[in-house]
């Protein structure tokens, strides 16, 4: 899965979410786009995090190697 792709869904999750909120809610369109953004950020580190881990297997197991 390259950038764009991940992008893409990253985007996707944030506007499902963003409805969901909207459904639950009656708060104002600020608030409900906080709550997207912050989905949308924990998304991404969440992604970086899983980079940052594969990046960490595979130096190790090219230093066993």
């Amino acid at each position: 899965m390259d950038k764009r792709q991940v992008k893409g869904k990253v985007d996707r999750a944030v506007r499902r979410a963003k409805r969901q909120v909207e459904e639950w809610t009656d708060q104002t369109k600020a608030q409900v786009e906080d709550a997207a953004h912050k989905v949308k950020g924990k998304a991404e580190h969440a992604w970086d995090e899983m980079k940052h881990a594969a990046q960490n297997a595979k130096d190790k197991a090219t230093r066993r190697a």
